[in-house]
C-alpha cells in the first residue's frame, strides 16, 4: 500500500475515536466527588395505556391506536401511531398536551376518546369496537 492510502486508512480509523472521546469529554453534565448527585430530570412524557375489547370483552389483537393532537401548537407526536399486544393492550409514551385518541381494527373504529397527557403521569383510556 501506498503512504496516502495508509493515511487515509489510519484516518478513517482514528476519526471515530476522537468524536467519541470527545463526546466524553464535553458531555453537557459535569460530574463532581465533592457535592451531591445533581437532581435526575423530571420525565417530560406522559403515558397513555388501556386495552381494546369487543363488546363481548374479548381482546382486539394487533389494532392500530391513532392519536390526533387537540392543542395548538400541537406537540409533535413520536410515532404514527401504536398496535395492541395479543391481550388487546397498548402503551404510548406522549408529550403533554391534550389528544383525541381512537383504536381502529378491521374497518370499525371505536368512540374517539379525549386524553390529557401530563408529564410523568399515567393516563389510562380503555375502548370498545363495535
Amino acid at each position: 500500500m501506498n503512504k496516502g492510502r495508509l493515511g487515509a486508512l489510519a484516518l478513517l480509523i482514528v476519526a471515530p475515536l476522537l468524536i467519541g472521546a470527545g463526546l466524553l469529554v464535553f458531555h453537557d453534565q459535569s460530574v463532581s466527588d465533592d457535592g451531591p448527585a445533581p437532581p435526575p430530570r423530571p420525565d417530560t412524557m406522559g403515558v397513555v395505556t388501556g386495552t381494546a375489547a369487543t363488546a363481548a370483552g374479548a381482546p382486539v389483537r394487533d389494532a392500530a391506536v391513532l392519536v390526533r393532537p387537540l392543542d395548538e401548537p400541537a406537540p409533535a407526536v413520536p410515532e404514527i401511531g401504536v398496535r395492541t399486544g395479543d391481550a388487546g393492550r397498548y402503551e404510548w409514551r406522549l408529550p403533554p398536551g391534550r389528544y383525541e385518541i381512537v383504536v381502529r381494527a378491521d374497518s370499525r373504529d371505536s368512540a374517539p376518546r379525549t386524553a390529557t397527557v401530563t408529564a410523568g403521569a399515567v393516563t389510562r383510556l380503555d375502548f370498545t369496537l363495535p
